[in-house]
């Protein structure tokens, strides 16, 4: 065990020096936040109204009905709203009368409906040309979140592989490696010492990555079952690319392949109809999505996650024989 958390010990010194570690460990984090930044826009209004603060709340409370309202501190900062990127209407209150105020570039032509929403509040029998009504399609959560968050968890996968590559390719640099050869350290746990930072950071970026886009209530005992199995990709990878790269650059260049099976996996999945699945049946990433997206519905059981899982497994531990006479030498 001791020799075990030397070799630990030693990656983490090793990545910290260069940042390696932490931004590897947080990189999921950041994408998840950049997600639940984006997530509220999918159901927002498509009309979008600014008043001032002051304005009659009833009023706004009346407008806030049919669009999606802000409040700004004056009339500059209402302009400089406008002004911006997207599509937003102001409205100024003077007197009895009320004043639209847009840029003039607007994708959407949303002054008419504001206007008939504003002449409805001052009691005016004027039937609105919109009709707001609510269909269920079977979505219960946004599919950005939903389909991002999936992407992403299976996708942390690379951020832990990529560590162990990168590990690999400093001990060549540093030509350790012919050291540890003839050391007391056995090979056995000279690569579970080097897989163990790799195996550990899909677990803490995919159960991040759950609690900020707030999937409440999935079954977190599935979660991380899968989770685990899918950081086992992480190991197969580092190895299988590490053992053949001397540097850096080559070593990038090499992880940038693992993309295409990896977004081949998920978009097929996604995209093409059931009844062409099975040519994606070789993939790990496959069946990991499969469990992900199901766990994320709430619409996961027991059989299917153990089921995945040990196809997985299964898949993993046929490519790491593949591969194994090939790591072993590169280890040397």
């Amino acid at each position: 065990m001791r020799k075990f958390l030397a070799v630990i010990s030693r990656d983490i010194k090793s990545g910290t020096r260069d940042w390696l570690i932490i931004y590897l460990s947080v990189a999921a984090l950041l994408i998840a936040l950049i997600l639940r930044a984006l997530i509220p826009g999918v159901s927002n209004s498509a009309m979008n109204v600014v008043f001032v603060e002051g304005t009659d709340s009833n009023l706004i409370a009346h407008v806030e009905s049919h669009a999606t309202v802000g409040v700004v501190s004056d009339e500059a900062a209402l302009r400089e709203r406008i002004l911006r990127m997207d599509d937003v209407l102001g409205v100024l209150v003077e007197g009895e009368q009320y004043k639209i105020i847009k840029q003039g570039n607007e994708v959407m032509p949303m002054e008419e409906t504001l206007k008939f929403v504003l002449n409805t509040y001052k009691g005016q029998s004027i039937d609105l040309p919109i009709q707001v009504a609510f269909s269920d399609i079977g979505w219960e959560i946004s599919p950005l979140k939903l389909e991002g968050g999936s992407l992403l968890i299976i996708f942390t996968t690379v951020f832990g592989g990529m560590l162990i590559v990168l590990n690999l390719v400093e001990e060549k640099m540093s030509n350790t490696l012919s050291a540890i050869n003839v050391s007391p350290i056995s090979r056995t746990v000279f690569i579970l010492g080097k897989g163990a930072l790799g195996f550990t950071i899909p677990i803490i970026g995919s159960i991040g990555s759950v609690l900020i886009l707030g999937f409440a209530g999935i079954n977190y005992g599935m979660f991380i079952i899968s989770v685990i199995c899918i950081a086992l990709i992480s190991i197969i990878i580092g190895f299988s690319i590490g053992v053949v790269n001397n540097e850096p650059i080559s070593a990038i260049a090499s992880m940038k392949m693992v993309f295409l099976p990896v977004l081949a996996s998920i978009f097929g999945a996604m995209f093409l109809a059931d009844k062409w699945h099975f040519i994606l049946y070789w993939s790990p990433f496959y069946w990991a999505y499969d469990s992900i997206h199901a766990i994320l519905l709430n619409e996961a059981t027991w059989q299917q996650v153990l089921v995945n899982c040990g196809i997985i497994i299964g898949l993993t531990g046929l490519v790491f024989l593949a591969l194994r006479k090939r790591i072993a030498h590169g280890l040397r």
